[in-house]
């Protein structure tokens, strides 16, 4: 294994101590895994995500809905999850019901596209908020709140195929973190027109 996924995060440049204030709409990416699932919890900032919370090792998903509830949506707080597309096909609970269904009869709003981006996609947006080409760091986490989510930030890296390490277990909290980066701030592709002018 070498190379880091995400070279550029900073705990100390990267780092905010902001939290979650009264009644304010919350993001959550999610990432289905059986006993092992795992939510990031974002607020808005000028415009800019930071990570405030995190919750790990979830058992199954109706575990993490009712959590959302009793932590957020009961104290006034508008929730809004951004989980694995891959959830409407299974479910951690191994019932009939897709993860999907879980969380939105548990009352939350879900967003989420029909398949997941592709993870180049995916990890290319949460670099370009992390630091982009002008220096400027946009995604900010809040290190002492999320220190499970620093610490695979910093040290989740490729392996000898190329693609991003899952034998670590560093994969979850990252993959959860970055739904709702590759949804909302996506990296937008450039394309060329080519215009016919009749003479």
């Amino acid at each position: 294994a070498s190379g880091s996924v995400y070279p550029d995060f900073d705990r100390n440049l990267n780092n905010s101590v902001e939290s979650i204030k009264d009644n304010e709409p919350l993001m959550v990416g999610m990432d289905f895994n059986r006993l092992k699932m795992s939510a990031v919890v974002y607020v808005l900032r000028h415009g800019w995500p930071v990570a405030v919370e995190e919750i790990t090792d979830g058992r199954d998903t109706p575990y993490m809905a009712r959590l959302l509830n009793e932590r957020y949506t009961s104290k006034g707080h508008k929730v809004s999850v951004y989980p694995d597309a891959s959830g409407a096909n299974s479910s951690s609970k191994n019932a009939g019901e897709s993860d999907l269904s879980i969380l939105r009869d548990h009352g939350l709003s879900v967003v989420v596209d029909s398949t997941n981006p592709a993870v180049v996609d995916r990890i290319n947006a949460v670099n370009a908020l992390i630091l982009n080409g002008d220096g400027v760091r946009r995604l900010k986490v809040n290190t002492l709140r999320c220190p499970k989510l620093t610490e695979t930030l910093e040290q989740q890296v490729y392996d000898k195929n190329g693609v991003p390490d899952k034998e670590s277990g560093m994969d979850h909290l990252n993959d959860a973190a970055g739904y709702p980066l590759a949804k909302m701030w996506p990296i937008v592709k450039k394309t060329a027109k080519i215009i016919n002018f009749k003479m």
